[in-house]
């Protein structure tokens, strides 16, 4: 989980930094951006968790 905590951590930090600068320069494309960072850190938060889809 420790090289998992590490991922997760960078694409939270990524998506904070594209939606910091999307707002800033009205740029929608980088929330798209910052929306696909979070849902990847979601996506390996869901496989570690011991609950799966059935």
């Amino acid at each position: 989980m420790i090289g998992d905590y590490s991922a997760i951590n960078e694409h939270l930090e990524t998506a904070r930094k594209h939606a910091d600068h999307a707002e800033t320069s009205a740029d929608p494309a980088l929330y798209r951006e910052a929306i696909d960072e979070l849902v990847a850190a979601i996506r390996l938060l869901m496989r570690n968790s011991p609950e799966k889809e059935s």
